[in-house]
């Protein structure tokens, strides 16, 4: 009987490490909601997220817009992947179907923008799933949006762009956290020219 119940302590200490080390995943002190800007005045909500580690952990947004788009003429907007040292993204399209690629949506005023998106080709990664090589994106990774006249007329009439980046952080080692959707957005009001 005493065998029994230090075998079932030994379970319950062994749980409750588990449950506090992936709740302690990301220990460096990073705040997952910082966002550097360049050219650009970018929002991410604060929220107080508690539990287990998921992509926004391991992945910053930083969204800049080109002089063309400044000026009010068809441009390009940069949203740049900020990843951390050890870990990579799907590129899009993702090497395998079951693959979370990474994928930009954007939008104004909560309606759909269908903005031209650019992604760029993937790094043939050391990763290989039965014959694949996976292609991944790399920290610096950037995504160019090139919104056509009307669509920068409708962003300067709002003044502001909504976009949601939807991606799966995994390690170099091959451990995968939840994929996440990180909300950033570009007031195009606050920005100044360079």
């Amino acid at each position: 009987m005493v065998i029994r119940h230090k075998g079932l302590l030994a379970g319950v200490v062994a749980f409750l490490l588990a449950i506090a080390a992936f709740m302690l995943i990301d220990t460096n002190g990073n705040n997952p909601d910082a966002v550097q800007t360049e050219r650009a005045a970018l929002e991410v909500p604060v929220s107080a997220r508690t539990g287990l580690a998921n992509s926004a952990d391991k992945v910053r947004l930083t969204l800049a817009k080109g002089d063309a788009a400044l000026a009010g003429k068809p441009g390009e907007f940069v949203l740049t992947l900020n990843i951390e040292p050890g870990w990579h993204v799907n590129a899009n399209p993702a090497s395998m179907e079951f693959l979370i690629p990474t994928v930009v949506n954007s939008s104004v005023n909560g309606q759909a923008l269908e903005i031209p998106t650019q992604y760029p080709r993937g790094r043939v990664s050391d990763i290989v799933l039965g014959d694949t090589a996976l292609e991944v994106y790399d920290d610096g990774a950037s995504i160019r949006l090139r919104p056509d006249g009307k669509q920068i007329a409708v962003l300067e009439k709002v003044g502001r762009l909504e976009m949601i980046v939807r991606a799966q952080a995994c390690s170099d080692e091959g451990v995968c956290l939840a994929p996440t959707d990180m909300p950033v957005a570009l007031n195009l009001d606050d920005t100044s020219r360079q």
